[in-house]
């Protein structure tokens, strides 16, 4: 009887430290999981209304929180890079030309060359919509060509506006986005998450696809299951505290 009893105590504490373990290894999937998750976010702080006061908090939670990338606005590449010092998580996107990209390639050209000077990882530049528009796509691959070239070892990332162009447009300026060398695709405007697998299918793996807009877990979700790996979001901090917690929450 003592050898039974025994025997059940060595059993329970084998199905304790097996729970313990099981516990432990799912903390840590998850942990993972969660990381690689808020690797694909970029927060969106291009905006005008953005101070710099605003931008330097914003800087360090993305830092802290390992995001994928902040992206900012060409005048505040050298202050974002100061922001994150030595230590930089996160990468620093410079937002060129946007939201119409109707700069001359040269001035697009000397804005990539002095974004990536002032500290900018990548480049994100809007694709000249216009010429897009008009069929012009001699232009448009030229000035793709010079951008890759200015961009040198650095990311260069073409911003195509969805609600200007048509599908078939989007289509054919991604593929000649590819075909220069580009390595990634910004999908942004109210229908932006309708052509994510469109251009998933004509880029291949050429290209990543960023897609913009997103503000929740769910929508970020949903990209990622269309085809993009990088999701820009004004909520990227607040979304990657959500992920956390899920992570944290569910074993």
């Amino acid at each position: 009887m003592d050898t039974d009893k025994t025997e059940q105590t060595a059993q329970n504490a084998f199905s304790q430290n097996e729970k313990l373990l099981y516990s432990q290894f799912r903390r840590k999937i998850n942990a993972e999981a969660a990381r690689a998750q808020i690797k694909k976010l970029e927060y969106d702080l291009a905006d005008v209304k953005a101070g710099l006061s605003f931008l330097k908090t914003a800087c360090g939670d993305a830092n802290s929180l390992e995001l994928g990338a902040v992206c900012v606005l060409p005048c505040f590449v050298r202050q974002c890079a100061a922001y994150f010092g030595m230590q930089r998580n996160s990468s620093l996107v410079a937002r060129i030309s946007f939201p119409h990209g109707g700069d001359a390639t040269e001035i697009k050209v000397k804005a990539v060359k002095r974004a990536i000077k002032d500290g900018a990882d990548e480049a994100e530049v809007t694709a000249p919509i216009a010429h897009i528009r008009e069929g012009n796509f001699a232009y448009v691959k030229k000035e793709f060509k010079k951008l890759r070239s200015a961009a040198k070892h650095k990311s260069l990332r073409i911003d195509l506006e969805c609600t200007l162009l048509t599908k078939e447009e989007i289509v054919r300026a991604s593929i000649t986005a590819a075909d220069c060398g580009v390595n990634s695709l910004r999908l942004s405007g109210n229908n932006a998450v309708e052509k994510i697998s469109d251009i998933k299918s004509a880029v291949k793996d050429r290209c990543t696809i960023k897609s913009d807009g997103v503000a929740t877990v769910l929508e970020m979700s949903g990209a990622i299951d269309l085809g993009a790996s990088i999701i820009g979001s004004k909520n990227a901090a607040d979304v990657a505290r959500a992920i956390i917690t899920a992570a944290e929450t569910d074993f």
